[in-house]
């Protein structure tokens, strides 16, 4: 490509411009021939194809055209590439790199149908219809009010099942202690008929001690459960009661409140 483009500006582009006469115009064709080519090799193909537009539009050099069409094509405008081919060899039919050229074109000739076509199929696409759900969202609605979610259920059962417990545990302490005090009261009263115990007897009477002792804890036993369960029972009983309310606001935003009555 280097040897081409010094042939392009050494040997064509010269005669071309001077035979109109202007030294000026030559130089200032060749000036922007030398940025060019300063950006091609740096792979700046961009600016490369801007100063080999600039350096043709002062000269009409038809080697240009072929430098054009090799910067475009690096620089994937193959649209572009194509047309500046196509005109290098229309301009330049006898061109000694006719071959090369030609296998150019066969090869960008697909790419840019594919991509016109992908262009037109985009630009034949339905339009979308606007969803205008989303703006009628944003109006402001109604308080919506809503009990929360169903806790209270469980404390309600647990507190019943625990306050059954405790009072199991009352009837448990009741009815031991009851038992235990009535054979104290009778071996109390044959103590005194017969004045002393047989090892028997003081055995059973040391039972019924142990045995008030156990009815006792029975009793704050079941007194605790049995208030547990109420005190549970009270809280899932306001929880069912509990509710939550949302109010949008103009604007954006929304109002939450929450209310539970006794």
């Amino acid at each position: 490509m280097r040897a081409l483009a010094v042939v392009v500006a050494l040997v064509v582009l010269a005669p071309t411009v001077r035979a109109a006469g202007d030294a000026d115009k030559l130089q200032e064709a060749k000036d922007h021939y030398d940025r060019g080519m300063a950006h091609y090799e740096l792979g700046e193909f961009g600016p490369a194809v801007d100063e080999f537009k600039a350096a043709y539009a002062l000269s009409q050099a038809p080697g240009l055209l072929f430098n054009l069409a090799q910067a475009s094509r690096l620089n994937k405008e193959y649209e572009q590439a194509l047309h500046f081919y196509r005109t290098y060899l229309r301009v330049r039919p006898d061109a000694a790199n006719r071959d090369d050229v030609e296998k150019r074109i066969a090869e960008l000739e697909p790419i840019v149908k594919m991509r016109q076509r992908a262009e037109m199929e985009k630009l034949s696409a339905p339009t979308p219809v606007p969803d205008n759900r989303a703006a009628a969202d944003d109006k402001p609605q109604a308080v919506i009010a809503q009990p929360l979610p169903p806790g209270g259920k469980r404390e309600r059962i647990a507190g019943i099942v625990v306050g059954v417990a405790g009072l199991g545990l009352l009837g448990a302490g009741i009815g031991l202690g009851v038992a235990s005090l009535d054979a104290q009261n009778k071996l109390s009263s044959l103590a005194k008929q017969m004045g002393s115990w047989s090892p028997q007897q003081t055995t059973l009477y040391q039972t019924g001690q142990r045995d008030a002792a156990a009815a006792t804890g029975l009793y704050v036993a079941g007194g605790v459960a049995v208030a547990t369960g109420v005190i549970l029972y009270a809280v899932g009983w306001k929880k069912d009661r509990a509710r939550f309310a949302v109010a949008p606001v103009p604007g954006g935003g929304a109002h939450a409140v929450w209310s539970c009555a006794f």
